[in-house]
């Protein structure tokens, strides 16, 4: 009796975690999909896709499956050759720790800022070491389209101006 009441609470907390932030803001969206995407694995695959499915606008749900279909044919034509998303998509720069004073940092995530135009929202997440070692924060630009009182994400623009929704359309 016990163990179903305490699946039972934990299922709604789950249910009303995943509810509140489809109907929070643009940065709670990104915030909450940051959180839950960080948890889990970065290979590229079904599971990733679908995993994250609830944040995506259905157009770039289309294109990571589509970009998954061009994967699973590279790797069949091409087995010992890395695929585009061969390191996996963990949507943040890779972890390279920096080396300062003897010690090692990680990257921090914040969310710097967001921006509202009309149905479309951009959300600035920004990585960066802390001061004591010399490189450049990391910008990612979030993009977030609001369909059926949902903010969903669209697109990343990444710190060089390309975007995810691009580079996936030219894979090969």
């Amino acid at each position: 009796m016990k163990a179903r009441t305490a699946l039972s609470l934990v299922l709604i907390l789950l249910f009303a975690t995943a509810a509140l932030s489809q109907a929070a803001g643009p940065a709670q969206t990104v915030r909450a999909f940051y959180s839950f995407s960080n948890a889990r694995s970065s290979v590229f695959n079904r599971k990733h896709i679908e995993s994250r499915k609830r944040w995506y606008t259905p157009e770039l749900y289309r294109l990571f499956l589509e970009a998954l279909r061009k994967e699973n044919a590279f790797q069949k034509q091409h087995p010992d050759e890395k695929p585009f998303f061969g390191d996996g998509l963990d949507f943040r720069p890779l972890q390279e720790p920096c080396q300062a004073n003897g010690k090692t940092y990680d990257r921090s995530q914040s969310i710097t800022r967001a921006e509202l135009k009309n149905s479309r929202a951009y959300v600035d997440v920004k990585f960066a070491y802390p001061k004591a070692c010399t490189e450049e924060p990391i910008v990612y630009r979030v993009q977030l389209k609001r369909l059926s009182g949902r903010w969903l994400i669209d697109d990343w623009t990444y710190s060089d101006g390309t975007t995810l929704t691009r580079d996936m359309k030219e894979m090969e």
